[in-house]
């Protein structure tokens, strides 16, 4: 049996558990830009595999460029100086649509993929916070979320006047979420509910951070709401104080988990947004025409759907 064979026997989408892992450790930053990831041979000692299973899933982590390989150096996590990136500078100007003269543009800024941290936290420096956030389980969310909690709470940062922050999330009561689904195309309940068991971690998680934060003196106003929608997303979007909008995308792709009772290995379909490339667009005075409203159509999108889609829920 080849070392493919037995990874396959052990688990098909070994390789895909594999990739999952090394996501989430570059989004806690245990890698972060630059940095260069263990060798073929560390990671297939770490993980317990083949090196036939790390190279697939180094694969998946260039395609989602989260990773460039360099022939007899290694693998790095982009963003570091390596990549020769410069990030194009910050527009400036009133955010508010309307009158007044006031105009909507946006810029787009490069950006290094799973780089989230950098944009919350020159949010949360901000007098008044306001975070509107669709996404599948607010995992990333929720750890750079943590970490602005810290630097207010140690003082590095003073608190802000009020915190108000949005939740919209897929409802996973709901038999019809397009994923996670079984790659045969029946609705399993275990399936939604480990996702729902996933979900309601973080957003609980989320939602302490912030409020640990009303002992500071002074205490900022804290509100967060949680609503969900009968459907998965395929778009990950952050707006932050509303004139920055963070965009990404979760790519189905096939995957297999382990469900209780008796750790059934199932194949499914799933969305991995850990670790995902986020496009940023800031609300600027640029009247240019081809860039005009960008985050302005970002914040409609997320009203509407907040407004006529979703169902509050307490977690």
């Amino acid at each position: 049996m080849t070392n493919r064979e037995h990874d396959l026997a052990d688990g098909e989408f070994a390789y895909q558990r594999v990739a999952d892992e090394l996501r989430q450790g570059i989004n806690s930053e245990e890698w972060g830009p630059g940095d260069r990831l263990p060798t073929r041979a560390q990671l297939a000692e770490r993980f317990g595999v083949s090196p036939a299973t790390i190279n697939e899933a180094l694969k998946r982590l260039r395609r989602d460029e989260l990773i460039v390989t360099r022939q007899g150096s290694g693998s790095f996590v982009r963003g570091g100086a390596q990549d020769g990136r410069r990030a194009a500078p910050r527009a400036t100007g009133s955010v508010e649509g309307g009158g007044g003269g006031d105009t909507w543009a946006v810029e787009s800024e490069g950006v290094t993929p799973v780089m989230l941290k950098p944009y919350l936290a020159e949010a949360f420096e901000a007098p008044e916070v306001t975070l509107d956030v669709f996404s599948m389980t607010t995992e990333s969310l929720t750890k750079r979320v943590s970490d602005q909690k810290d630097r207010i709470m140690e003082g590095e940062i003073p608190p802000p006047r009020s915190i108000k922050a949005r939740l919209m999330l897929p409802d996973c009561d709901s038999p019809n979420l397009a994923i996670p689904r079984r790659i045969d195309g029946t609705d399993e309940p275990r399936v939604r509910q480990r996702l729902k068991a996933i979900l309601q971690s973080h957003a609980t998680m989320f939602k302490e951070a912030l409020y640990e934060l009303q002992r500071c003196t002074p205490a900022p106003e804290v509100e967060v709401e949680v609503r969900v929608v009968p459907f998965s997303p395929q778009v990950k979007l952050y707006i932050l104080n509303r004139h920055l909008a963070l965009q990404g995308f979760y790519v189905p792709d096939v995957g297999t988990i382990q469900l209780l009772p008796g750790r059934e290995e199932v194949g499914i379909y799933d969305a991995y947004g850990t670790g995902a490339t986020l496009f940023p667009y800031r609300a600027s005075n640029d009247d240019a025409e081809n860039r005009r409203g960008v985050v302005q159509k970002c914040q409609a999108f997320f009203d509407s759907n907040w407004k006529y889609l979703a169902t509050r829920v307490d977690l």
